[in-house]
């Protein structure tokens, strides 16, 4: 084998072992969100959080398998079991882009979703469940937003605010406002401000569509570097096959 096939060969073998390890961490993070449930339920709701894990379980295992195939593969110089890398890198390959599609497909029900959930969160679990009041208030901090779809107007049905347990006279959590070191910025009854220009007023959901917009080339020129990425090892996998087939020819 000449010098530049063993260079395809240990960077073939590299490309994998990245493969691996990456498979191997969202196999992890997918099994210790679905032992630790209690941390993790509140934030994603329970109707989707079953999916979310095991759909991470299932992608980390599989990206897993392939990157040892491919060390294998190269390292063993086997013929068989690059070629069984390279149809599930293929694979691979296709569903990314059949995500890709289904996540633009889906977008308004993705957002529906959100939108349902965010306002039963604000609802009933702000000010109740810890994991989820702190989410929401760093939500709030970091996004400069108030509130979901409707913004600060949601906080009017919360029950952090119904049931009395927020503090007399405000209209939102603390976290709306624009300085929270200004007394009485969240004055007022619940979900009606007596100052707006106190307070952030755009919704949480708009604020996290802009973000997306925002990071949208950000996003495609990494699923644009991760195709390019597994085109490479499919190309690296054809010539250290075709490699290995002439040598034993």
């Amino acid at each position: 084998m000449g010098c530049g096939l063993t260079c395809v060969k240990y960077l073939l073998f590299i490309f994998n072992f990245i493969f691996w390890v990456a498979g191997g961490g969202v196999l992890a993070i997918g099994l210790w969100m679905r032992i630790d449930r209690a941390t993790f339920d509140p934030l994603l709701g329970i109707d989707y959080y079953p999916i979310v894990c095991w759909t991470l379980i299932g992608v980390g295992g599989f990206v897993f398998l392939v990157g040892f195939l491919g060390c294998c593969g190269a390292v063993q110089e086997s013929k068989c079991m690059l070629g069984f890398y390279f149809f599930l890198l293929i694979v691979v390959f296709v569903g990314e882009v059949g995500a890709g599609i289904l996540a633009y497909y889906y977008h308004d029900e993705v957002r529906t979703w959100m939108d349902s959930h965010m306002e039963r969160t604000i609802k009933n679990n702000y000010g109740f469940v810890p994991a989820v009041t702190a989410a929401v208030t760093t939500m709030q901090e970091q996004m400069k937003c108030c509130g979901g779809d409707r913004s600060y107007v949601d906080w009017m049905s919360s029950k952090y605010f119904t049931e009395g347990k927020a503090p007399a006279n405000t209209s939102v959590p603390l976290s709306c406002c624009r300085d929270q070191t200004e007394a009485g910025c969240n004055r007022g009854q619940p979900g009606q401000p007596a100052d707006i220009s106190k307070i952030f007023t755009q919704g949480c959901i708009r604020s996290m569509e802009l973000w997306v917009q925002e990071q949208v080339w950000i996003l495609g020129g990494v699923g644009v570097g991760v195709g390019l990425l597994q085109l490479f090892g499919m190309v690296f996998a054809c010539c250290l096959m075709k490699a290995v087939e002439d040598e034993y020819e």
